[in-house]
């Protein structure tokens, strides 16, 4: 109850320092000595005849206007030589330039007047919507009773944001280094289908798909139209059309499936194709085909599941017990990527910073220990190497990478990647 004392008091505080020469202001011009309030009772006559004054000067200029023509004339009749109709035009034409600025001046101070009578009461209106819109928003997101967070108290958290920006734009600048060679190492050597494919991957990661359109459309011919290719292109255009599935892609994607290329991409994205075009059906039968026949520690099968529930729950198509996920799918497929949830950030918070760093180290060496289980997983040893170079613990850095070349010799994306950023944060890459 005492801070909405407080707040009320500083309210009218805030208010009173704002309006207070406002209203004295109108006050002061109200008050008048005795032979204004005299001037004041008279002021209806006064009116009449400051409008009478007026129509005056308007018929001054009607006579001036008149005699400039009877000049005119005399001198045609021969009454006034040329020189005296000259001195009588000067003299005629300087009253209707002086009687033309009285007019203005009077009409510039009754249009002042005239405003001066609104100003005040629109500053008064405007202060008063301010403060009580102010006092609505806060009652409506404001949380007096919420504790105070010193700057001490959040170093960890600022600490980490700025970790996450700086690894950020280390994998950034890693990848336009990675995509600086791979150009210069094709044009060397335009054949190479590896470099072409590395290129595309990179682009599509720097979020730049229409230049790994080019890449990827490269790889498809040099690899006879695989189908793992067109659904890269295809993504790429997808990517580029803001998430629409037009009809190249589709086109591509279609070539692909008919090849027989079990690529994830193709019947995601030919699912997409068909929600896009109004049947969720035929998407969720895609859908779910691929997420019950995928491997338990695929990466992208958590993304797929997600897509079925809410597009089920926006079609209300009842999906129930179709979707049959593959043994140990529930466990670290699943939730792995799913990150810490609102219940972790809260104990987070309370935590100290030394039981924070414990939670940390917790949750490093789950993704260490997922790892082991699924070794086939880029992105997550991407995470691991950063994190123990975050935590100042090179050494396991360089042991994670170490690992993650033998786990993924194969996938050289994957490799140029993962090298890219070893270089970046200081990691032994031979």
């Amino acid at each position: 109850m005492t801070v909405w004392i407080v707040f009320a008091l500083v309210t009218l505080v805030v208010a009173g320092y704002v309006l207070w020469p406002v209203i004295t202001g109108a006050l002061g011009r109200k008050k008048t000595t005795p032979d204004e309030s005299d001037k004041a009772g008279a002021s209806a006559p006064s009116t009449l005849a400051a409008l009478a004054d007026q129509d005056e000067l308007q018929r001054d200029l009607t006579v001036y206007r008149d005699q400039l023509a009877e000049i005119n004339r005399d001198i045609e009749r021969g009454v006034l030589s040329a020189e005296q109709a000259d001195a009588a035009r000067i003299e005629v034409q300087r009253r209707i330039l002086a009687t033309d600025q009285r007019i203005q001046a009077r009409a510039a101070k009754r249009a002042g007047k005239t405003t001066g009578a609104f100003v005040r009461p629109v500053a008064v209106c405007l202060t008063l919507i301010g403060i009580i819109g102010g006092i609505g928003l806060y009652l409506d997101l404001g949380n007096p009773s919420l504790p105070d967070r010193p700057i001490a108290q959040r170093a960890d958290e600022i600490m980490a944001a700025r970790n996450a920006q700086h690894q950020n734009s280390e994998r950034e600048q890693a990848l336009r280094k990675a995509v600086a060679d791979l150009s210069n190492k094709l044009i060397q050597n335009p054949n190479d289908l590896g470099n072409w494919e590395m290129l595309g991957n990179s682009l599509m990661a720097l979020n730049r798909p229409k230049e790994a359109q080019t890449a990827f459309l490269e790889a498809v011919k040099l690899s006879n139209r695989d189908g793992a290719f067109l659904a890269m292109y295809a993504e790429s255009i997808i990517r580029a059309s803001d998430g629409q599935v037009t009809a190249p892609a589709r086109g591509a994607l279609e070539e692909a499936a008919k090849s027989g290329n079990d690529n994830p991409r193709i019947a995601f994205y030919l699912g997409l194709a068909d929600l896009q075009q109004g049947q969720a059906n035929a998407a969720l039968e895609r859908w779910i085909a691929l997420a019950n026949s995928a491997p338990a520690d695929a990466s992208w099968l958590p993304m797929v599941v997600r897509q079925i529930q809410q597009t089920a729950q926006a079609s209300g198509i009842d999906i129930e017990g179709r979707l049959k996920l593959p043994s140990g799918a529930t466990g670290p497929a699943i939730a792995g990527n799913a990150g810490p949830s609102q219940e972790d950030m809260k104990a987070a918070a309370d935590l100290t910073p030394e039981e924070r760093r414990q939670m940390i180290e917790g949750m490093v060496g789950r993704l260490a220990a997922r790892l082991e289980e699924n070794p086939q997983d880029p992105d997550g040893w991407a995470r691991l190497m950063r994190a123990y170079v975050v935590m100042g613990m090179k050494d396991k850095a360089q042991e994670s990478y170490q690992q993650a070349q033998t786990a993924l010799k194969d996938d050289k994306p994957a490799l140029a990647q993962l090298a890219a950023l070893a270089d970046q944060v200081g990691l032994a890459t031979n």
